[in-house]
């Protein structure tokens, strides 16, 4: 295959409850994220109700429009599993018995203590071209079968057993069959700048045609995504890295790839303070317990959470009247008196209207100590997302200062 020809993909989700949003599809997710991997192009997702007649004519349409066709779903045992019959009846193919598929699933019903009852043989008939995938997870066998122009792989639709069947089979038989230059993914995480200004900010740089520019925008981080061919070298990467850094500036918080790997600011934080050996102790207000969820156990040595700030004045007795960052510092430099950690992180908020407040933050050691305040717009929600990055994000920088 032409290295600059990528297979498309798509990926077929079946079944009522996918398609009236009662379970919540997160199989396309992960198998899209494996085609990314191997360098395959997604083109299309398709979610399709349990109907015999519109599966068969979907099918018919992967066919024409795909190499690859990623299926879960519709392999159970009852009547409103269709997937086989829809796929025998699109290609023409006989249905037929298969014994060892049988002798799996009364081996696993056997390991549950539990008796197979007569309709789960509807789970042993496969095409008779077929190649099946054998499934020590659960009951249903997947299977691979060509259409006319299409290879459909198809999986349960319980996301354990469709994970394990990946891991097992599908991949190994996808890079057997279909051999393309793994792409290099580069993915800038930012914090503080909209999708707009980064696009703006990026149009700038004359980025080669080859590379593939994508974003995944949503709160409280943006990634801006690049993928490069696989001619492309470190050294090559690293030159486009370092110029699309340079006009992004301090709200790149993270590079993923090139051998680093970071999930988000949380993930950033936990590397920092694991490299550091510092310990941390916590007091957060807007964020709700947020930040103490994400923190990792091993270097969160307390954490209090109270959810209204004219408790802080309370509890501390303090000689201030008004939540500020004096007032944070002082809290921040009492818990590290008290406690028998590194640093000690304080964040407090004041409401200035319904849809407006201001986080005041600090940190403190023994040797030094920073702070700030911000101003956070939107409902409660957005408020939480934002109080609760800009809180991380704080503590990533005093980290790095260090």
């Amino acid at each position: 295959m032409d290295e600059l020809i990528r297979p498309k993909v798509v990926i077929l989700s079946q079944g009522d409850e996918v398609i009236t949003g009662a379970i919540v599809d997160t199989n396309a997710a992960v198998l899209a994220d494996h085609c990314r991997t191997l360098g395959f192009d997604v083109v299309r997702h398709m979610t399709v109700a349990d109907d015999l007649d519109e599966l068969v004519k979907v099918m018919r349409e992967i066919d024409a429009l795909a190499d690859i066709c990623l299926c879960t779903g519709g392999l159970g045992p009852t009547q409103d599993d269709l997937t086989v019959e829809a796929f025998a009846s699109a290609f023409s193919k006989e249905l037929l018995f298969d014994d060892e598929a049988l002798r799996m699933m009364s081996e696993y019903f056997a390991k549950m203590n539990a008796e197979m009852a007569a309709v789960n043989r509807k789970q042993a008939y496969l095409p008779e071209s077929a190649t099946r995938i054998d499934n020590y997870w659960g009951t249903a066998p997947g299977f691979i079968d060509e259409g006319n122009t299409c290879r459909f792989y198809f999986m349960p639709g319980v996301p354990y057993e469709m994970n394990e069947m990946v891991q097992a089979t599908v991949l190994a038989d996808l890079q057997n069959h279909f051999e393309v230059d793994v792409p290099s993914l580069v993915t800038f995480r930012i914090l503080g700048m909209g999708e707009s200004s980064i696009q703006q900010l990026v149009n700038g740089i004359d980025i080669a045609d080859d590379i593939r520019v994508s974003f995944r925008a949503g709160l409280p981080e943006i990634e801006l995504k690049l993928l490069f061919p696989n001619s492309y070298d470190d050294a090559l990467i690293q030159h486009w890295v370092d110029k699309i850094e340079a006009v992004l500036g301090h709200c790149v918080f993270a590079i993923d790839g090139l051998g680093h790997s970071v999930k988000n600011i949380a993930d950033c934080v936990d590397q920092l303070m694991t490299e550091k050996q510092m310990s941390l102790n916590l007091l957060e207000t807007l964020s709700k317990g947020d930040v103490s969820r994400q923190c990792h156990a091993d270097w969160l040595v307390r954490s209090i959470i109270y959810p209204h700030p004219d408790d802080i004045l309370l509890q501390y007795k303090t000689q201030q009247q008004t939540v500020s960052e004096s007032l944070a510092i002082e809290i921040a430099q009492h818990e590290l008196a008290n406690t028998d950690t590194a640093i000690s992180l304080v964040q407090l908020f004041d409401r200035v209207e319904d849809n407006k407040v201001t986080v005041y933050l600090a940190v403190v050691s023994k040797h030094y100590q920073r702070s700030m305040s911000q101003v956070i717009k939107g409902r409660g929600h957005r408020q939480q997302l934002i109080a609760s990055s800009t809180t991380f994000n704080f503590l990533r920088k005093y980290l790095l200062d260090l």
